[in-house]
């Protein structure tokens, strides 16, 4: 192996340590049982991410908080890009340990600032129905080894989402 790839995978497992280290403060602060419940008393779940385009147009990454530790996929549908704002049209496929769901959102990322705002609703599991609300900041150089590269560079998302109660009809 080279020197420089040697390099990645120990950049790779020092982040995804620090990214299992930022999980147990959330996971300390509920008790047994308590995790996956806050959905079930009208508050919500909240979902902190990390995420990364792998082989256009499909996202990897890590979830934690109320879904569980787990891992994210996902795939972009429509991509409308700008000098300043993009439009992303996509599917978040969240596979927490407490909770595994599907969300159908539209992002919209600025550029400029390097952060985004998502709107969506939940198209599948029990929380079927819910409007998912949330956030990220685009995180460069994020030194993820199957991130995609290029035009878009080595790039990483890191954010919350929060997933209401379903909508009474």
């Amino acid at each position: 192996m080279t020197p420089n790839r040697i390099q990645r995978r120990f950049f790779l497992f020092a982040w995804a340590c620090a990214v299992a280290l930022q999980m147990l403060p959330a996971l300390a602060a509920s008790g047994p049982g308590d995790r996956g419940d806050r959905d079930n008393d009208g508050r919500g779940v909240q979902v902190v991410f990390t995420k990364w385009v792998t082989d256009w147009p499909n996202m990897a990454g890590l979830v934690s908080g109320d879904v569980g530790g787990g891992t994210f996929a996902g795939e972009i549908l429509k991509y409308t890009p700008s000098a300043a704002i993009d439009k992303i049209e996509a599917l978040y496929h969240l596979n927490g340990g407490a909770h595994q769901l599907t969300a159908h959102v539209l992002v919209t990322q600025n550029n400029l600032k390097g952060t985004a705002a998502i709107k969506g609703v939940v198209t599948d599991r029990p929380l079927k129905g819910a409007r998912v609300r949330g956030v990220y900041e685009v995180i460069a150089p994020c030194g993820v080894i199957n991130a995609q590269n290029g035009s878009i560079g080595d790039v990483c998302f890191q954010g919350t989402l929060d997933i209401g109660p379903v909508p009474e009809d």
